[in-house]
């Protein structure tokens, strides 16, 4: 997990493997906040932008995830989202293992997990295994638009 916002990060690029300073660059180059919802191609095999407009939900209504094959970058565009973190957990068990199919499994509530709450320009990196729960309402439900970048694990190495 790493958190940052889009005017610091690349003050941090030493911490940041390449695949993840290469894709907030490509963002650079964007328009995110006029970009319709949907997903977009970045520039090289195994990114890609999704642009998402929703409506944050109660703790209660949500659910940790993780993903085996990409990293997360989740950037708040407009709105504020709340996200819960929580390191890997090898003795906790998926409650909805779609890895196979949507590289996404759903998990019961961890142990020890903690809360961020996001502003537009901020964002939050998750990548694979970290459980991280999104959509979160700050106050109460409220619009969000974020860019998601989703990036393959072969592009960090692991």
């Amino acid at each position: 997990m790493f958190l940052s916002d889009l005017t610091s990060w690349r003050a941090r690029t030493p911490v940041l493997p390449q695949a993840v300073a290469r894709a907030l660059a490509a963002l650079e180059t964007r328009a995110l906040d006029t970009l319709p919802p949907g997903r977009y191609p970045l520039d090289e095999e195994g990114m890609f932008l999704l642009i998402q407009e929703l409506v944050t939900r109660p703790l209660a209504d949500s659910r940790p995830e993780a993903h085996r094959d990409h990293a997360d970058i989740q950037i708040v565009l407009a709105g504020r989202e709340r996200f819960g973190m929580a390191a890997p957990d090898a003795a906790l068990a998926p409650v909805d293992d779609l890895l196979a199919t949507r590289d996404i499994a759903f998990y019961p509530t961890p142990t020890r997990e903690w809360f961020v709450d996001l502003q537009p320009g901020q964002l939050a990196i998750f990548y694979p295994g970290d459980l991280h729960r999104p959509c979160v309402a700050v106050d109460a439900p409220a619009p969000v638009r974020k860019a998601v970048v989703k990036i393959h694990r072969r592009l960090l190495g692991l």
